[in-house]
C-alpha cells in the first residue's frame, strides 16, 4: 500500500512540476493585461502577447514586422523586482532606439517608411543583493498601432 502512495505522490509531484511553466505564463499575461496594456493607449493593442520571466543577467529578443505607413508604439514593462530593464530596437545592425536602466523609457513610438522586420533585445542588467535571493519577474513588450 506505502508503495502506491509513493508512486502516486510522485505522479502528482511530476504532473505540478510540469505545469509550473503554463502556471508562471498564466501569472505574467495577467500581470501585463493589467500593468502594461493601459501604456499602449491611445494606440491600438495587436492584442499579441510577448512576455517572459527573466532574472538579473538575463537576456530575451524577439523579432516583429512592422508595415510601411502605419504608424506604432512599443511599450516594454517589467515587474518592480527586476526593473529597471534595458532594451532596444534594431533593424539588421542599426540601432533604431535604446533605453538603458539608467534612463529608462517604458515606450517608443514610430511610424515605418517601409515594411520590414526588426528586433526588439531585452536585457535585465546585473543586480548585487544583499539577501542571496535572486529575483525572477515577468517582461513584456506590447506593440500598438494607430488606427
Amino acid at each position: 500500500m506505502s508503495s502506491r502512495r509513493a508512486i502516486h505522490k510522485t505522479m502528482i509531484l511530476s504532473l505540478s512540476l510540469m505545469l509550473l511553466p503554463f502556471m508562471a505564463d498564466a501569472q505574467c499575461k495577467s500581470w501585463t493585461k493589467r500593468k502594461c496594456n493601459p501604456l499602449v493607449a491611445p494606440y491600438k493593442f495587436n492584442e499579441t502577447y510577448n512576455s517572459t520571466q527573466l532574472t538579473p543577467g538575463d537576456e530575451a529578443e524577439v523579432n516583429l514586422t512592422f508595415f510601411s505607413g502605419q504608424e506604432y508604439r512599443i511599450v516594454v514593462c517589467s515587474q518592480p523586482q527586476i526593473s529597471p530593464i534595458s532594451w532596444k530596437i534594431k533593424s539588421g545592425s542599426k540601432i533604431i532606439f535604446e533605453s538603458l536602466a539608467d534612463d529608462p523609457k517604458d515606450s517608443f513610438d514610430f511610424k515605418m517608411e517601409s515594411t520590414e522586420q526588426m528586433e526588439v533585445i531585452i536585457w535585465v542588467p546585473d543586480a548585487e543583493s544583499n539577501t542571496g535571493i535572486v529575483a525572477t519577474g515577468c517582461v513584456s513588450i506590447l506593440v500598438g498601432f494607430k488606427e
